[in-house]
């Protein structure tokens, strides 16, 4: 029987982000404290995502859906919903709401507070941020303008009390996954560390004690490696 060769599976140009992107370089300092922007998070994220499917250890698309959950227009306050799924099949829902007392555009930054704690729950920026809750209100990334300079992210500090707003049916309080840094990893991803350090030849880590963040670094470069191996051979 002949030999059936397969072609390898070929991406569209700028499809894998640079692993030289490294979150720590675009940290910012806030009272003392680092913090990374929700763009940077996001970036990190799909950097991660897309390396694990070049690789061939993935094969369902990471997935990122945002919805408003409630839009009061008269007292200018809106609430959103983010659900984030990565291609290991890890999943985080998250809230996020703002007003226009605080932001001109709070409807965006209410988005983008929801992105970015999803994001947190998946470990992503979660050893730069105290609590879910962002204190100091830094709930939206740079944004670049035409000639390339990058806004810093707006920081506004508390203010006194707002006049009540019309009363919402509050929502019901929700677990927080055990899908934290800390939290210990999950076994898709001490699956596809096995598999990976099978095909590269590598001996296998203590997993016992692998967190998830841990897990996601180490994935992150065994793909790297993988890819490369691939290339050159």
């Amino acid at each position: 029987m002949a030999e059936v060769r397969t072609s390898p599976t070929t991406f569209p140009p700028g499809w894998r982000i640079g692993q030289d992107f490294e979150p720590q370089r675009h940290l910012m300092q806030i009272k003392g404290k680092e913090y990374l922007t929700v763009q940077n998070r996001l970036i990190w994220f799909i950097r991660d995502q897309r390396a694990l499917i070049e690789s061939g250890l993935a094969q369902t698309a990471y997935t990122i859906q945002t919805e408003m959950v409630e839009h009061d227009r008269d007292a200018g306050w809106a609430h959103f919903k983010t659900y984030v799924r990565d291609v290991l099949g890890n999943e985080a829902t998250m809230y996020g709401s703002e007003s226009q007392r605080d932001f001109p555009d709070y409807i965006e930054k209410a988005s983008t507070k929801s992105l970015g704690r999803a994001l947190l729950l998946l470990g992503y920026g979660t050893a730069f941020t105290a609590e879910i809750d962002e204190g100091d209100r830094v709930v939206d990334a740079p944004v670049p303008r035409a000639n390339g300079y990058v806004a810093p992210a707006t920081i506004r500090p508390t203010a006194a009390p707002a006049p009540a707003r019309p009363t919402v049916v509050p929502q019901p309080a929700r677990p927080v996954p055990a899908t934290t840094a800390e939290a210990m990893a999950t076994d898709r991803q001490i699956s596809s560390i096995r598999k990976l350090c099978a095909a590269l030849g590598r001996p296998e880590p203590e997993v016992a004690t692998l967190t998830f963040g841990a897990a996601r670094e180490l994935l992150t470069s065994l793909s790297q490696a993988y890819s490369e191996a691939r290339q050159a051979s």
